[in-house]
């Protein structure tokens, strides 16, 4: 899916990320929902990592700019998520959620912006933590 900003504002407004090869370039519109560490079951099965570390957008502001035929889906044969990655350097672009969200990692993220956030997508906490399986020593709220 391409995506097409509606506005001028919704332009200044845009962020990008690319896997590590280059092939495949995705945009973001707008501000991330939620920006925090995900510690569910379903994050850590799917993309095999302790806790997830998030930047949500609504799947309608999230797209390819370039390289979509370069991209495998997998969709996981039990959950509503699927993982979206490079199929040259397999880098993991987004995923998806049960409630149709786009979650871009935050280490992805920086990595293609010169290892910063933007102000005001740093984290604001941890999502899920009673399921945690490791425990996090930083002053974020642990909901």
């Amino acid at each position: 899916m391409a995506l097409v900003a509606e506005d001028d504002r919704l332009m200044s407004d845009q962020h990008t990320v690319h896997c590590d090869c280059g092939a495949v370039e995705v945009t973001m519109l707008g501000q991330p929902r939620v920006h925090g560490y995900c510690h569910c079951e379903d994050c850590r099965e799917l993309l095999q990592v302790p806790y997830h570390s998030v930047l949500a957008w609504e799947g309608d502001k999230v797209g390819f700019s370039s390289g979509e035929a370069d991209t495998v889906e997998f969709k996981h044969p039990e959950k509503q998520m699927t993982r979206v990655f490079c199929k040259h350097c397999g880098e993991v672009l987004y995923n998806t959620n049960k409630m149709g969200w786009k979650l871009v990692s935050q280490l992805l993220f920086k990595k293609c912006h010169g290892d910063e956030l933007p102000a005001g997508f740093e984290p604001t906490g941890h999502f899920f933590y009673a399921r945690r399986v490791i425990d996090i020593g930083d002053n974020l709220p642990k909901k």
